[in-house]
C-alpha cells in the first residue's frame, strides 16, 4: 500500500539524515538539505537529534562520531535557510561560578568553517556574557561579508535587539552592525546551538589572561 505524499518524504528525509549521521559526505548532507528545504529549520534539526539519539543508543561505538555529524548537520540546515550569499554564525555564553566565557562558531556563504571562537572575559552577569558574546562574534565577521545573520538562544538578546535597539547595553552591538548591509539576530532552541555552548564551556576552563 502506497504512503500518503507527506509520509513518504519524511520516510525520505529520515533515511537521508541517517545515511548522512553514519557518513558524513557532501552528497549525503546535500541530499538532507534537499529533502529538508519544505520544512522549518528548527524542525528539520529536531529530527536530525531525533535520529542522532537513536543511533547512537543503537550503535554506542558509533556515538562521538554520529553526535558530532548531527551537530554539523543542524548547522547547515540553519545555514540552508538564511538567504543566498549570506554569512552565518552562532555564538553564545555561559557563566561558572566567577568565570564568564564566550564562544561563538562561523561559516561562510558556502558552508565552510572560516572561525572558531572560545575565550574567557572578565567576569560579569550571564546577560552581559550574551552582549559579548555576540560582539564577539562580530568582531570575528569584520570584512568578511556584507550580510550576516547570526543565532543565538539568548531569547532576552533578541528581544533586546528587536525592541529597544538604542540601549545603551547595545552600543558596541550597533557599531560592528553598521559596518555591515544587512544584519539580523535569529533566535533558536538552545539544543539547536550546542556548538557554540560548548566552545563558551571550554572557555572557562582557560587560565590565562582574559580581555
Amino acid at each position: 500500500m502506497r504512503l500518503p505524499p507527506e509520509r513518504e518524504a519524511a520516510r525520505a528525509l529520515a533515511a537521508a539524515i541517517e545515511r548522512a549521521l553514519l557518513r558524513f559526505s557532501p552528497a549525503n548532507v546535500e541530499r538532507v538539505l534537499e529533502l529538508a528545504h519544505r520544512e522549518d529549520a528548527a524542525r528539520a534539526a529536531d529530527r536530525v537529534q531525533l535520529r542522532a539519539k537513536r543511533l547512537a543508543k543503537a550503535k554506542a561505538a558509533l556515538r562521538g562520531p554520529v553526535l558530532a555529524a548531527a551537530d554539523a548537520l543542524v548547522l547547515r540546515i540553519y545555514h540552508a535557510a538564511a538567504p543566498a550569499g549570506w554569512l552565518c554564525a552562532w555564538c553564545d555564553a555561559t557563566v561558572v561560578r566567577d568565570r564568564a566565557a564566550v564562544g561563538a562558531l562561523l561559516l561562510d556563504r558556502r558552508a565552510r568553517e572560516i572561525a572558531r571562537i572560545s575565550e574567557p572575559i572578565a567576569a560579569c552577569e550571564p546577560f552581559e556574557a550574551e552582549i559579548a558574546a555576540l560582539e564577539a562574534a562580530l568582531r570575528a565577521l569584520a570584512g568578511r561579508a556584507a550580510r550576516v545573520r547570526i543565532h543565538t538562544d539568548c531569547d532576552a538578546l533578541v528581544s533586546l535587539w528587536l525592541q529597544r535597539r538604542r540601549d545603551v547595553r547595545l552600543s558596541a552591538v550597533r557599531a560592528l552592525a553598521r559596518r555591515l548591509r544587512r544584519f539580523e539576530l535569529r533566535l533558536v532552541p538552545r539544543r539547536h546551538n550546542k556548538v557554540a555552548h560548548q566552545l563558551a564551556r571550554e572557555a572557562t576552563t582557560v587560565t590565562r589572561g582574559i580581555r
